[in-house]
């Protein structure tokens, strides 16, 4: 008698679970016949490649866009703080497992260098207090700013993480976007040459 009444639970979920499977691949049908009928996209669901927004990052040379976010502590923190100085600008996320491999370098790299020209400013997604506990578990010394949404990768040209820009004093790119634990660092290596089209 047991094993008939399990039995029957189990059919019975299977069939609820069918139920809302149908309901749903319904949705999707209704949707997707909405969408084939419609003339043409609307302008914020173009296709990919009818996007004119980079992807690929900056290039060097370009000068850094203006920043004006708010950071960990309630401040904020705008890129003309640190003009005059090398600025390694590092876009990650909370949730990215390889932002968290780098995150021991970083704070190894700010710590040998600081004082020396070279500061560290990373932008990171996601809700503020996630952040705090990421950046309290890693031992950040540097500064933490917060994008909404993408607003600071789409400026940058890259949504991706994590993914590095080194800018000279001058406030301009000085190399190419470094993607991954190997290209931030290298961007933060001694000595670093500016690259040809970032020089006056």
């Amino acid at each position: 008698m047991p094993e008939l009444f399990i039995a029957l639970v189990a059919v019975v979920a299977s069939l609820a679970m069918l139920v809302q499977l149908t309901r749903r691949y319904g949705q999707v049908l209704v949707r997707l016949d909405a969408l084939e009928g419609r003339a043409s996209p609307l302008p914020d669901e173009r296709p990919l490649g009818a996007s004119r927004i980079e992807r690929h990052g900056l290039k060097a040379g370009t000068p850094a866009p203006d920043l004006d976010l708010p950071d960990l502590s309630g401040g904020r923190v705008a890129l003309d703080q640190f003009r005059g100085r090398r600025l390694l600008l590092v876009l990650s996320d909370p949730q990215c497992s390889p932002c968290d491999a780098l995150a021991p370098h970083l704070v190894e790299l700010e710590r040998r260098h600081r004082g020396n020209g070279l500061a560290v400013l990373m932008v990171s997604r996601g809700d503020a207090a996630e952040n705090r506990r990421k950046a309290a578990e890693h031992g950040f010394e540097f500064p933490v700013a917060l994008q909404r949404r993408w607003e600071v990768s789409k400026a940058f040209g890259i949504f991706a993480t994590p993914v590095g820009f080194l800018i000279g004093p001058d406030g301009v790119i000085a190399r190419e976007v470094g993607i991954g634990l190997d290209g931030i660092m290298a961007l933060g290596a001694d000595p670093v040459p500016i690259a040809e089209g970032a020089r006056s």
